[in-house]
């Protein structure tokens, strides 16, 4: 197979990767240093990511809160103490030529299809810098994290921006504890704003346009939700507007269950001052700074007299899969984890398979699966648009037949 058809493959099982050029074609709205640049070498001038955004007043929401991240998460990174920032996931964004020139250390760990655009770039602009890298991983794949990381020594500024609320319960509960398993292995704190990204959005949104905002905010929604082929935008970590009590509460105890602590940053205290500001009235502006004093971003640590609950999936046996065209059937066994790294493996034997003739159904076996993300889920879903229900899923383990069901798969007793 071509190195194009891989590429789609990785697309297609991990559409996710959208938003992040959606976020950089934001940061040039914003005039952000080097975000124009980054733009340009992705062949995105047009600004194609924003295309469904078709208010103004959608595109100008959604870049004053990018740049609020941005400018806000650079300094809190600074301001951390820590000499390397561990950014999962990168993005495009051009925070390691910002950190560098500060003269920090950063790595930069996303997919592999965004580390194979944005590495080239980077160095291209970052005039050889020794400070900087980039390893493709799976975030609930602490084998690959580890395997990046390998080298490294000191204590790290983790910075998650942006990726949380695209995972379950199941997944943000194991990219939650690879995170603590960082932190124990290497020291150091773990930044996001992630679990009050709503609130973020909600604020900035009522504060520049008042009555108009929830149609725009609705809007926005819809626009991340097509991108990243992701339902629904939550997670236990993530705060609910609607509840903000109870889910705040629910967030810190999920943080407290797997041995950490939070710490939270007022955001109104900390936002540097933002070029986006000069496409607003002073009353807007007013009305935002206001509105950031509801809102945290939230500094994690490990909490030494907390114990987390054990997590299994670290064990998990390496990626296999065999398959062949049998009597016109699909006929595939797969072994180990079917995550991001892996499941675009098994849509590039499906296009294989289908250059030779089209199957007429497909057995996945599925009895030495150890573990699945969403990335996984999702090719099985391809496989089923294509054929119906002529998929069959065999030998599942009890712990996610009730997944499978849910999605509309055909799982058969286990014999």
């Amino acid at each position: 197979m071509t190195i194009e058809t891989e590429r789609n493959s990785q697309a297609q099982a991990n559409p996710v990767f959208m938003t992040a050029k959606t976020a950089i074609c934001l940061m040039a709205a914003a005039d952000i240093s080097d975000a124009s640049a980054i733009v340009r070498c992705l062949g995105l001038e047009n600004h194609d990511p924003l295309q469904n955004m078709t208010d103004p007043d959608v595109v100008l929401g959604n870049a004053l809160v990018v740049e609020t991240k941005y400018r806000t998460m650079c300094s809190l990174i600074k301001d951390s103490g820590c000499p390397i920032c561990v950014d999962l996931p990168c993005g495009y964004t051009p925070k390691a030529l910002h950190l560098s020139k500060a003269g920090m250390r950063f790595i930069g760990l996303d997919l592999p299809i965004v580390v194979q655009e944005i590495e080239p770039i980077i160095r291209s602009l970052a005039a050889g810098s020794d400070e900087i890298s980039f390893h493709g991983i799976d975030a609930t794949n602490y084998e690959s994290i580890r395997t990046a990381l390998q080298n490294v020594t000191g204590p790290l500024c983790i910075t998650t921006e942006g990726m949380m609320m695209y995972f379950d319960a199941h997944e943000a509960d194991t990219v939650v504890s690879n995170i603590r398993a960082m932190l124990e292995q290497h020291g150091g704190l773990w930044i996001t704003p992630d679990p009050e990204f709503i609130l973020q959005f909600f604020y900035t949104f009522r504060s520049i346009f008042g009555k108009d905002s929830p149609a725009k905010l609705a809007a926005s929604k819809e626009t991340a939700q097509q991108q990243s082929d992701v339902a629904s935008l939550s997670n236990p970590l993530i705060v609910n507007p609607d509840d903000i009590i109870r889910s705040t509460k629910t967030a810190e105890d999920f943080i407290n269950s797997h041995g950490m602590k939070v710490k939270k940053i007022t955001l109104a205290e900390h936002i540097p001052n933002l070029n986006i500001y000069r496409q607003l009235t002073q009353e807007q502006i007013r009305n935002f700074k206001t509105a950031m004093s509801d809102c945290h971003y939230w500094i994690i640590t490990l909490d030494e007299q907390r114990q987390p609950a054990d997590n299994a999936e670290q064990q998990a046996t390496p990626f296999e899969m065999n398959y062949a065209l049998e009597n016109n059937m699909f006929k595939v066994s797969i072994g180990g984890r079917l995550d991001s790294l892996t499941a675009p493996q098994l849509l590039t034997a499906w296009e294989k398979i289908k250059t030779t003739s089209m199957p007429v159904g497909a057995e996945i076996d599925c009895a030495k699966l150890g573990y699945i993300t969403s990335a996984g889920i999702r090719v099985f879903l391809i496989l089923q648009k294509a054929l119906g229900k002529n998929l069959t899923l065999t030998n599942v383990h009890s712990s996610m037949e009730k997944l499978f069901i849910q999605k509309g798969f055909t799982v058969p007793p286990l014999r």
